[in-house]
């Protein structure tokens, strides 16, 4: 009987590199994008609540970066595509969503109630004029949440059925894909975000760019000196017992080792930082600054 050969742990421990897919997004970006479609979520639902008059609720699954065949794959047979250019490049991003849900919103924005999906089929052209105009605003709102991350705009292009046939890209260049679950009232479903990786990975390099210099010292510094800070006049303290603090009462006289002719230490928490003597101003109590303590000393 030939003996198992030993089975190495690294391959245990390692998935195999998969060379047909594209690198993967660093940590950093990703939460880039996350917070941004994110935002991107909260903008939709809130539309979507508005012009439907129904409880939509959009959470983000998840953001990953695939190649624009593997999306397409994974997406049904017929549902619907709607795509949006940018002016300043000749790219394409789609927001994808089923049918059923497209005619729910439908059917809520001409007066109906539906506490289920209706049959997924093709939009009549009333249909399809409604949903683009829906869409025409879930595209702002896509460019308003993701703002500086886009290379400008989406302008709102056609509406697609079948994700085979629509070839907004090659089919091996990488993408990046937001999932969202939906919920329509009770009724539970999906959608997608696609954007071109090539469109956004400017965009994200330009972010981290400026983020090294988003906060300069200055405005740093500005900030500190902005942060209010409570100040107040301190007398030379006296140590006494416990039981003489147990036992004081209203007349009692404590002699202080402050003398009279030495200025008060004014203190910003417990830390002493100048001297002033106290006087008035007007109806208030004020104080003079005397001397200000060294730097090394506050």
């Amino acid at each position: 009987m030939t003996p198992a050969l030993p089975v190495d742990d690294r391959e245990l421990r390692y998935e195999p590199y998969d060379f047909g897919r594209p690198a993967q997004l660093g940590r950093e970006h990703t939460r880039q994008l996350e917070a941004a479609f994110e935002a991107f979520a909260r903008l939709w639902s809130a539309q979507l609540t508005a012009k439907t008059r129904m409880r939509a609720h959009l959470s983000l699954e998840g953001v990953e970066l695939v190649a624009y065949d593997e999306y397409a794959d994974g997406l049904p047979a017929t549902t619907a595509m709607v795509a949006a250019s940018f002016a300043e490049r000749d790219e394409t991003c789609i927001v994808q969503f089923g049918l059923d849900s497209a005619l729910l919103w439908v059917v809520q924005m001409m007066g109906g109630r539906s506490t289920t999906l209706p049959e997924a089929r093709t939009f009549t052209p009333i249909e399809m004029a409604l949903v683009r105009h829906l869409m025409a605003e879930t595209f702002e709102n896509l460019g308003a949440s993701l703002g500086p991350l886009l290379p400008g705009e989406p302008v709102l292009g056609g509406v697609h059925y079948n994700p085979q046939y629509l070839q907004v890209i090659s089919a091996s260049a990488a993408v990046v894909v937001a999932r969202y679950a939906m919920r329509l009232g009770d009724i539970q479903t999906t959608a997608t975000v696609m954007l071109p990786a090539s469109a956004v990975i400017d965009g994200l390099a330009q972010t981290g760019a400026n983020a090294a210099t988003a906060h300069p010292a200055g405005l740093a510094l500005a900030q500190v000196r902005s942060t209010p800070m409570e100040v107040a006049l301190r007398l030379a303290p006296i140590t006494i017992g416990a039981g003489e603090v147990l036992d004081l009462a209203p007349g009692d006289l404590l002699r202080l080792p402050h003398p009279e002719t030495t200025p008060f230490e004014l203190v910003a928490g417990s830390m002493p930082i100048a001297r002033a003597v106290p006087g008035t101003r007007g109806s208030r109590l004020a104080c003079t600054i005397t001397t200000i303590h060294e730097e090394k000393n506050r």
